[in-house]
Order: structure tokens, then sequence, then C-alpha cells
């Protein structure tokens, strides 16, 4: 068993308290939801837990012995292992070279053994065909199908949590932390991972379960631990629990919800905010997409769903504009993805077809991906750095740089997003929903006709989540020009918000009829 008693963080560098004599248990054999609002300690104490962070007070307790972690190393060594929702990867290395980093030297076992080897103490000399051997075969043991010779880099993200969990098993871990898992799986991805979690816990594992959607803690974990502000609640089991009990625990009395079923509004007359005209991709490393025709009118919100191997994100990325022509600007030394364009895509009347992000921004354009720390932000660097990324060319004054407006487009974006903290704190020390509201504000900030928002919700608690659905529905439908484009893995947030859904299948568009579902 795990325990975390009277775990107190303080962070100096900014005065937050992130958690006030917070508990937690986990114990073998079980699955453990951790909820709470954005902002709220969860990641926070299960950093704690994990050896990312080291509490300020407070006892860790590890089979009912104490415990200090200077390291994650210190951490895993003694069975606990996190999965983060985006697993990082080094750039260049095959799958099974990533996993087995900072584990080279192994042990055999015998097969049936849970973990079948063990790490041995580092030696002079590695033996890569015994280590990615004994990495197949435990893949296989747990039936991952993972293409282990493949570039890390080339996973999809439910692949990526699987590379997580087996590198986590070579270490043998038996308490395991998934920070949001299921924000940007398909439901089909999502009951693998559940599948995998019912395996791991029939193994004696134990799993911390963090996410938004209640249905899932219902479906899949046996208790439930909220925690409010830094507080912890008594645990309790969900046997006894409904989705309202839990988010009256949640939130309290005072908040609103998401309504269910489509938002229906007609459209205004006049011209396409968004065209795209026979539009075929097969750009290297990502899905194809081919015969794309969308028409966008003023006044709408339209979703489009599917998963990111059906070409979502190749749409997404052409649109707007991180996709480029082959033949434009050849060695410009930018790190740009290259590829050949067929057919059109106009924003309010502007050709911006592999013409890059500049040219979708001037038409009109505003976009947030699904990589939230990826493309969307610097974790590494103060956050102010990634929210005046778009306000550089409006602050500009003569061959000088307007530092106030500056400063105090930040400001407007944090207060936008209602985060009481500083924009010059390290982009890391944010929570995952923190910077998804920040960035969302960053994006909302802008005077543009067309929002292209890609797993939106992902990462929001269901206050937050229901806030931003209302700004986007007031956005378009009270706008004479103004339209979105939602991109989706997740349906039903889709059908509460969009005027009309499509569905990308095979690289190519079809119209999703409800039937009444």
């Amino acid at each position: 068993m795990v325990e975390l008693r009277g775990i107190n963080k303080y962070f100096p560098s900014n005065g937050i308290t992130a958690l006030e004599n917070a508990d937690f248990t986990l114990q073998a054999g079980e699955i453990h939801a951790l909820l709470g609002e954005n902002g709220t300690g969860k990641s926070t104490l299960m950093h704690i837990m994990a050896g990312y962070l080291s509490p300020s007070t407070g006892t860790i307790l590890v089979d009912g012995l104490e415990r200090r972690f200077s390291a994650p190393a210190d951490a895993l060594a003694l069975g606990i292992g996190m999965v983060r929702q985006h697993p990082g990867f080094i750039h260049g290395f095959k799958v099974w070279e990533d996993c087995i980093l900072g584990a080279e030297r192994l042990k055999s076992y015998p097969v049936n053994h849970a973990s079948v080897f063990r790490i041995k103490r580092p030696g002079l000399f590695f033996d890569s065909v015994l280590s990615r051997k004994k990495l197949e075969e435990l893949s296989n043991q747990w039936n991952f199908d993972l293409p282990l010779d493949r570039e890390a880099e080339s996973l999809t993200v439910s692949q990526r949590q699987k590379a997580a969990v087996l590198s986590l098993l070579l270490r043998d871990v038996k308490w395991f932390i998934f920070d949001e898992p299921t924000a940007v799986l398909t439901p089909g991805e999502t009951e693998a991972l559940f599948g995998l979690f019912r395996r791991l816990r029939s193994e004696g594992k134990g799993i911390v379960f963090i996410t938004h959607k209640l249905d899932e803690v219902l479906t899949i974990a046996g208790r439930v631990t909220v925690i409010r502000r830094g507080v912890t609640q008594e645990p309790r089991s969900t046997s006894e629990l409904s989705i309202e009990a839990l988010q009256n625990s949640i939130f309290g009395d005072s908040h609103l919800f998401v309504s269910k079923g489509a938002w229906h509004h007609d459209s205004r007359e006049g011209n396409p905010v968004l065209l795209i005209k026979d539009l075929a991709i097969e750009p290297a490393g990502l899905p194809f997409i081919r015969n794309v025709n969308l028409c966008l009118m003023p006044g709408k919100i339209l979703g489009i769903a599917g998963v990111r191997d059906s070409g979502l994100e190749t749409l997404e990325l052409a649109l707007s504009g991180l996709l480029e022509q082959q033949d434009k600007n050849p060695g410009n030394g930018r790190n740009v993805r290259l590829c050949k364009f067929r057919g059109s895509i106009a924003l309010n009347g502007r050709d911006i077809t592999g013409r890059g992000v500049r040219a979708f921004r001037e038409a009109g354009g505003a976009y947030l991906g699904a990589d939230r720390l990826g493309g969307n932000l610097a974790p590494e660097l103060p956050l102010k750095e990634s929210l005046v990324i778009h306000a550089f060319r409006r602050a500009r004054r003569w061959i000088f740089l307007d530092v106030a407006y500056l400063n105090s487009w930040c400001r407007k974006i944090m207060n936008r997003a209602g985060i009481a903290r500083s924009a010059s704190d390290m982009a890391f020390s944010f929570s995952g929903g923190m910077l998804q509201r920040i960035l969302l504000a960053r994006e909302f900030a802008e005077d543009a006709s067309l929002m292209v928002l890609a797993e939106a919700g992902s990462g929001l608690d269901q206050l937050n989540h229901t806030r931003l659905m209302n700004e986007l529905r007031k956005r378009v439908h009270d706008s004479a020009s103004a339209a979105a484009l939602l991109f989706s893995t997740d349906l039903e947030e889709l059908i509460s918000v969009a005027d009309e859904i499509m569905v990308l299948r095979n690289g190519t568009l079809h119209v999703w009829e409800n039937n009444g579902a």
C-alpha cells in the first residue's frame, strides 16, 4: 500500500499553496479515481507520489515504511510510476530504445513471472539484441502489439501510453498513476485502455486514475477521492455514488453543467467563412486525406469527428497552415512539414492552400491544436513567451517593441482564463487544465472570424467545459461573420455544441446522422 499523509505543498516562487494536509491511499489490486476541478492540486499530489516533486511537509509510506523521494528514480525503485496524458519520447529513437532508456541491463526471469525480467545493476556493456528480445517478450505477454522497430515519434497517443506502461512494467512497477489518459482517446481506444486497467488490477497492481469524465469513473474505479482547493475528502466507494453525487462533491451546489443535446442554429446568408474544394494530401508520416469538400457559413459551429489516424490531424494541420506546399520556399530551414496539395482552401475568400500559418492567421483564423505541450506552447520557458506569440505583430512601434502592451496582453489573457497567477511563471508549473484554459483564452482574444479548435475540452473540468462551450456559442451565434470548426474524438462533446457534425473516415468526409441516438 502507498499512503500520503498530511501532504502540504507551497510554491515560494509564486506564493501558491497547492496542497493543504492532503491524504491519499492506494491499495494493491484497486483502481482509485482522483477527481477535482482544474488547478485544485490533483497533479501536484500525484507528482509528489511519483517523485517529481517533494512535499513541503507530510509523510509518504510504501508498504508501511516511511520514504523520501528526491527524484522519480527513487519512486520507480520502490515500484511507483506515472503515465502522463501525452507521454514523452526521444526523437530519433526506436520504440524499443525509448522504452529501455535508463534500464538497459536486463536479467532474465521465467516467462510466467509477472514482469518477465527485471533491471540488473549496470555493467560496462549493453546487449541490444537481448534487450530488444526481452522487451518484445514482455510486449507480447501483455498483448500490446507495439511496432518496436518504428520511430517513437510515429506512435499514436494510445500507442505511446502502451509504450509508457511497457516501460514501467519493465521496471517491475506495482503502483501506476494515469493522468487523464482518456482525454484524447476514441471510445474504442478507451475501452482497450480499461481492459489493460482490469488486467493490471488482476495482477495485483494499484492504479490511480485522474480524469474529468465522471461516467468513466463509475465504470472502472472501485474508490474515489475528491480534492477541492488542495484539500482531500474522505475516499468513497463508487458503488454508493452517482454522477450527480460526484458533481456535488467536486463543485458544490453553485455550478453550471452542460446541457445534453445538439445546439441548433440557422446559419446566416452571405459568403462562406471557410471553403474547401477537392482537397487531397498525402504527407509523409501522416494519414492521407482525399477529395475533402467543406463549406462553412457564418453563424455555424461545425464538428468533425473521427480518430486521429483517419486523417483528422492531417486536415487540422493543413487548414491551420502547419502543412505547406512542397515547392513553397524550398530550403528555408524552418521546421515545417512539406507536402503536395491538390484542391484548395479559402478562408474569407483568400486562398491559403499550403501557404503557412501566417497566411491562415492574416486571413482571420485562430487555432488551438490537440497537442497542448507540443506545438501550442513552450513548457520550459516562462508562460508569457507562449502568450505573446501572436501579439508581436501588433506590438511593434516603428523599430521598437511595446513591452507595456505585451505585458497588458498577458494580463488580459490570464484574467480571461480566470487564473490568478503570474504569466512570468514557468509554463510547466501550471496544471494541464490551467494551461488548456489559458491557451483557449489566448485564441479567443484574437479578432478571428474562424475558430479552429482540436480536442477543445481536453483537460477541462465540467464547469470550465461548460463555460468554454457557452463562450463559443456566444462568439459564433452573436456575430455576423464568425464560425467555428471543432475537431474531436469525443462525439458526445460535439453533440453538445455543434450545429452539424461530419465524420472523417479513411481520409474522406461523411455527414453524421444522429438517428435518434
